[in-house]
């Protein structure tokens, strides 16, 4: 008994997986975080919102280059 029309082996799903060189490494956040960090002038209250965003704009362009 099948569920339709197809008698053939189960179909299997391909998985699409990113090469991992194409996301952002902790050394590239990183330098992008100092660099937005001194570009803020050096606040520490701000730490934290320089690796943020950081982070997000490394993880948007790495999204940008899968999906090309």
């Amino acid at each position: 008994m099948t569920d339709g029309p197809y008698h053939g082996p189960p179909l299997r799903r391909r998985r699409v997986t990113a090469p991992a060189e194409t996301f952002p490494t902790f050394d590239e956040i990183a330098r992008l975080a100092h660099q937005l960090f001194v570009a803020e002038g050096k606040r520490v209250d701000r730490v934290f919102d320089c690796w943020y965003r950081a982070e997000d704009e490394l993880l948007d362009r790495a999204a940008r280059r899968v999906i090309r």
